[in-house]
């Protein structure tokens, strides 16, 4: 047995996310990061409804939900240089009300760099586990039952070559373990635009415009020539930028290496000389890169987040596909090297992800053409930024998936299936996202939780809706039959409709809880009537939709376990 079970390459979102999943699950890490420090500015700042439940069930969303803000509503647009009108307003996220099924509608924006923060400190808080900077990964041999890293110090080029179970590289779009693995990595890289991104801190009150202050704003039109972009980071006087010019226009090199550079051009396109500006955080040039690859992994070597995908940055589904394919492994990879699971499920993982970044690389690529590229001409320019509800990733499932069984929609084509939208079609289905449920209480107590309280990162959760009186029997069987299953695999759930005679049972379940005002069985579709077992997997997905009791739970473990 390897020192660690997980080598994990990068230290961005995806592979600390990745690292507090494996370790949530028992197994052990190490975390290397080739930077000598961490990345101090916000990068990719929006996160997505889909990752803020994720990581309720990872159990750090209340930091997160404390250090972030809410996403600006709406865009404001300003001539080039500023003709001191107010911005014209176009939508870019519309506000939608909360609901039972979906308690988090709405994205929320916190920079990169707390957010990173905020995993680095859990994972040392709860494991006392560190993230090693300036170690680079230079290469990797795989064996039927190990992977050997070498690696190398930056500062002192110190070498060590160790043993590790499995290695998972979240280390960029210039992945060295997707190189080294030989991944192809399909796409293409538009040549017709480049901009100098960063973040730099303004002067005192040197901006006093709310709209500037409080949204988003963008001097020029990003589809021709130059244009500025800033986004105000609310309480640091702080503003992310985006310096965006048609190939040939700039020279974006000079450009990300001056501080002055950068304010002399500020000024030049948007005229606004009053804006006075401090410390440069940091900047850097972006060209686009729109690429994903063809699997996610050989043998015992992974790799997630950018480095196995590239998006436009139109849309802020990057960063959050990343986590999500943090998500999708862990929980795999740790029955898999428990001995629980045989190592085949793992090809469960590219064939998940492949259907759902395909869908997700062509929605950021569209939006691409529209806001940078120029490729698609629309009359009304402000609308460019208009966000759609699919990019909340609320849509993204996995009904197609050869692990998921679902005994109630029989019928289904799942070649109409669409991996990023399908899941909000309006149907409950094997493979969907599950839903949250409120107002349960606990048998005999009134003490209330929701099934997002329930449902966590490291075993499955079994909700059984038990039906009508003449059906316990077939629950009492189907509560039995999960006691065949190891210690810590599944946590058993018995949503009783009210007063009703499945009480007695509670106590072969983990726990009961009455669904007072019908929400649970609202959410997943159910009647009163309706026996039904629903298998929530870890990275809560619905693994099954059961009706078959015993039978049904057999044949869904069958599929992932040994």
């Amino acid at each position: 047995m390897s020192q660690n079970n997980v080598l994990i390459v990068g230290a961005g979102p995806t592979g600390l996310s990745l690292a507090l999943l494996l370790l949530r699950n028992g197994l052990s890490v190490r975390i290397i990061e080739k930077q000598l420090q961490f990345h101090p500015g916000e990068r990719g700042a929006g996160i997505m409804c889909r990752t803020l439940e994720l990581y309720k069930l990872l159990g750090i969303l209340p930091e997160i939900l404390k250090q972030s803000t809410p996403c600006a509503e709406y865009i404001g647009y300003r001539s080039s240089p500023d003709d001191g009108k107010p911005s014209r307003i176009a939508p870019f996220m519309e506000h939608i009300e909360d609901t039972p099924a979906r308690p988090m509608h709405n994205p929320r924006m916190l920079g990169q760099n707390l957010h990173q923060q905020i995993l680095r400190e859990h994972i040392l808080a709860d494991y006392g586990v560190e993230v090693e900077l300036g170690t680079e990964l230079r290469s990797f041999e795989q064996y039927a039952d190990h992977v050997v890293a070498h690696t190398v110090k930056t500062l002192d080029s110190k070498e060590e070559n160790f043993n590790v179970d499995w290695l998972i590289g979240a280390d960029g779009a210039r992945s060295v373990v997707r190189k080294h693995l030989g991944l192809t990595f399909f796409g293409e890289t538009p040549t017709e635009m480049e901009a100098v991104i960063g973040d730099i801190h303004v002067v005192g009150d040197s901006v006093k415009d709310d709209q500037i202050l409080n949204g988003w704003t963008i001097w020029g039109q990003f589809n021709s020539g130059i244009a500025v972009s800033m986004r105000a980071v609310p309480g640091q006087n702080l503003f992310s930028f985006i310096i965006r010019s048609q190939q040939g226009l700039l020279d974006v090199d000079k450009l990300a290496s001056s501080r002055e550079e950068l304010i002399k051009l500020f000024y030049e396109v948007t005229g606004r000389t009053d804006i006075q500006f401090g410390e440069l955080v940091g900047m850097g040039v972006w060209r686009p890169n729109i690429r994903m690859v063809n699997e996610f992994g050989k043998g015992r070597v992974f790799v997630a987040g950018d480095a196995s995908h590239v998006h436009s940055p139109t849309g802020a589904q990057g960063m959050n596909s990343g986590v999500q394919d943090s998500f999708n492994l862990a929980w795999k990879l740790a029955l898999v090297h428990k001995g629980l699971s045989p190592q085949s499920i793992l090809g469960s993982y590219s064939q998940e992800r492949l259907r759902v970044i395909a869908s997700t690389l062509n929605k950021t690529t569209e939006l691409f053409a529209k806001e940078f590229s120029g490729k698609q001409q629309q009359t009304q320019p402000t609308q460019y930024f208009t966000r759609g509800y699919e990019l909340r990733m609320l849509g993204i499932n996995y009904r197609d998936s050869t692990l998921v069984l679902d005994e109630k929609n029989l019928e289904n084509d799942t070649e109409a299936v669409d991996a990023y939208r399908s899941g909000d079609n309006g149907m409950i289905q094997g493979g969907d996202r599950a839903p949250d449920a409120p107002s349960l209480t606990h048998l005999g107590h009134t003490i209330g939780t929701t099934l997002f309280d329930i449902f966590k990162s490291n075993h499955h959760t079994a909700l059984i809706f038990p039906g009508s009186g003449d059906q316990v029997c077939q629950v009492r069987q189907a509560l039995e039959t999960f006691r065949e299953y190891p210690a810590g695999l599944v946590k058993t759930v018995l949503i009783l409709p009210g007063f009703s005679c499945f009480g007695i049972l509670s106590e072969l379940s983990d726990m009961a809880v009455v669904d007072t005002k019908g929400y649970a069985h609202k959410s997943y579709a159910i009647e009163q009537d309706e026996a039904t077992v629903v298998i929530v997997r870890p990275d809560g997905y619905i693994g099954a939709l059961v009706t078959s009791g015993s039978t049904g739970i057999r044949a869904y473990f069958s599929r992932i376990l040994l």
